[in-house]
């Protein structure tokens, strides 16, 4: 059981790595994905990781303890947030093992509960091991995160996969008058104006005016999760290449959690949906994960197979409208053998009507589960 500072520094790490995601992802367009999720399947890799690929990965992931205990906490703790019967949140992590593969035995008690176990046949059948995961994972997110693993990924070397997913959907604690909701002018950089649903709430909402921006958090039924909207003084694009110096996502996150003050707010928001999916090979290479994808790669906790991560894919989804929240995403590891009330008078207007970053975190301990932004409005059909 970890410590409560250990679960402290294991949600900074989460939140300083999804700024460092946050900022490879996101160079113009509506994006969204989860740090949480990431984090989850590469910590179930690390679990199984030694030597300098131990020591990429931890690093990486902003862990001080590359061990595979401190790697297996983090799933853990994301499995345990418990937000209350209102909201409905599922965060299963699944080991895919190849059915003939022998995998060490302290690897799987590491694990403990962390994560199911199921066996499939990535030998002979591997195109049925796909369809398999990406029903699993299909069905842990309500639907809304099809065909995880696309064609051609999944072969007959591959030797077992990683998966975290997520799905997370929640009501408002102050919703959105659905009447009130009207067509305004959105305002993205280096593009021309376009129309947008503008959602309007007026409540008491914690709010901060930090260096460069505005931002206020609102809470989902219950209190356990909020979403934080970040709106800059300046352009997006400015703000994300000095998000550090805000502290990071989590730490705006964080500030209005332990700071914020609770203010009357007039706030407009868009109504917007997002779906994003990545490769994330490359990015986390860029982060200093190399030999993990190397024949120098070492999986040696796993089994004595020498191993080496094939892919990383991940798929992100999120619906924000008057009633709430509906979000979901799921990363897999591909692992395969080497070299195979009454109204009261605003204090505050916050206005969304250009680009913003979001959060939805866990309000007890800041843990980001989704982190995106939003930069211009979906083109509309014809009579829409």
């Amino acid at each position: 059981m970890s410590t409560p500072e250990q679960q402290r520094e294991a949600v900074q790490a989460d939140a300083a790595f999804g700024t460092d995601l946050y900022r490879k992802l996101t160079p113009r367009g509506n994006v969204v994905f989860s740090p949480a999720s990431i984090a989850a399947a590469l910590k179930l890799a690390l679990a199984g990781a030694r030597g300098e690929t131990a020591a990429e990965l931890a690093h990486a992931l902003h862990l001080g303890d590359p061990g595979p205990a401190a790697a297996a906490a983090s799933p853990r703790s994301l499995a345990g947030i418990r937000p209350g019967d209102a909201v409905t949140l599922r965060a299963p992590s699944t080991l895919w093992l190849e059915s003939a593969l022998s995998v060490k035995d302290n690897f799987l008690a590491v694990l403990g509960d962390a994560a199911a176990v199921e066996r499939c046949d990535f030998q002979h059948a591997p195109e049925a091991a796909r369809a398999a995961i990406n029903r699993a994972v299909a069905e842990q997110t309500g639907g809304k995160i099809a065909d995880l693993l696309p064609p051609g990924l999944i072969d007959a070397l591959t030797r077992l996969v990683l998966v975290n997913a997520i799905y997370l959907n929640a009501p408002w604690e102050h919703k959105f008058p659905a009447d009130k909701t009207r067509d305004k002018t959105f305002y993205p950089e280096r593009a021309l104006p376009a129309p947008v649903p503008l959602m309007q709430l007026d409540a008491s909402l914690a709010f901060s005016h930090g260096d460069g921006y505005q931002a206020a958090l609102l809470p989902y039924r219950g209190g356990a999760l909020a979403m934080a909207v970040v709106l800059p003084d300046g352009p997006l694009s400015e703000f994300t290449a000095a998000l550090a110096e805000a502290g990071g996502a989590g730490g705006i996150v964080s500030g209005l959690l332990a700071g914020g003050e609770q203010r009357q707010v007039e706030l407009s928001l868009p109504r917007f949906r997002v779906e994003a999916s990545f490769r994330l090979d490359d990015t986390l290479q860029s982060l200093g994960v190399r030999r993990a994808f190397t024949d120098a790669a070492d999986f040696g906790g796993i089994c004595d197979q020498p191993l080496s991560v094939s892919a990383v894919v991940h798929k992100a989804y999120i619906d924000v409208g008057e009633e709430g929240t509906e979000a979901a995403a799921a990363t897999a590891v591909a692992i395969r053998p080497l070299a195979l009330r009454r109204p009261l008078q605003p204090d505050v207007r916050l206005v969304l009507d250009r680009p913003f970053l979001f959060v939805i975190a866990d309000t007890r301990t800041g843990l980001p589960l989704f982190l995106g932004q939003f930069t211009r409005p979906a083109p509309r059909s014809p009579g829409a």
